[in-house]
């Protein structure tokens, strides 16, 4: 059980909702009860699969590639700090390529648009993801752990994985077109 990182979670969610609702930015279309009632159905399937399957499957990769000494990071012998660093770094520049797919692909656009079709677009717009997505983030997320070598533990305790929960209350900015 997460006694830190889910209450951490909540209480950001909670503030930047009072935030957003104490200075709206913009006319709001729905009742903040409908948004968050509409966003959070959308996105319960997305967020079973990532409860389910997000970490578990990269990390059950993650455990085979280094058992077989397979990927960048497994071929180099760095000191724990650069692997720490690279693995942040090449993580960050893999899911900067995986966002522009999203955008970019029509089939993948089509899941993702979920995401931008909002129209009061507020901190629960973040959690609005179809399940779709979530499923193809599944076997990227594993591709880039299998090529880059990105070891369990910090696949599991890196800033990627964090964000994949905090995304679900934070979102994200982006400069991507669409």
């Amino acid at each position: 059980m997460d006694y830190v990182g889910r209450p951490l979670l909540g209480c950001l969610f909670v503030a930047l909702l009072l935030l957003q609702w104490r200075f709206p930015l913009r006319r709001q279309h729905f009742s903040v009860l409908h948004r968050l009632v509409r966003n959070f159905v959308l996105s319960i399937p997305g967020f079973a699969i990532a409860r389910l399957a997000m970490l578990p499957i990269p990390i059950a990769i993650a455990f085979w590639a280094r058992e077989r000494h397979i990927g960048l990071l497994n071929w180099l012998p760095l000191p724990t700090w650069a692997v720490v660093i690279a693995t942040f770094l090449l993580m960050d520049y893999a899911y900067w390529w995986w966002h522009w797919a999203m955008h970019m692909l029509p089939l993948f656009w089509r899941f993702h648009n979920v995401h931008h079709t909002d129209l009061d677009l507020d901190v629960s717009t973040a959690a609005r993801f179809h399940f779709g997505e979530m499923i193809l983030s599944i076997g990227f997320l594993s591709l880039a752990v299998l090529l880059f070598g990105i070891g369990p533990i910090m696949l599991s305790c890196s800033a990627r994985p964090i964000q994949i929960g905090a995304r679900s209350f934070a979102g994200g900015t982006s400069c991507i077109g669409r």
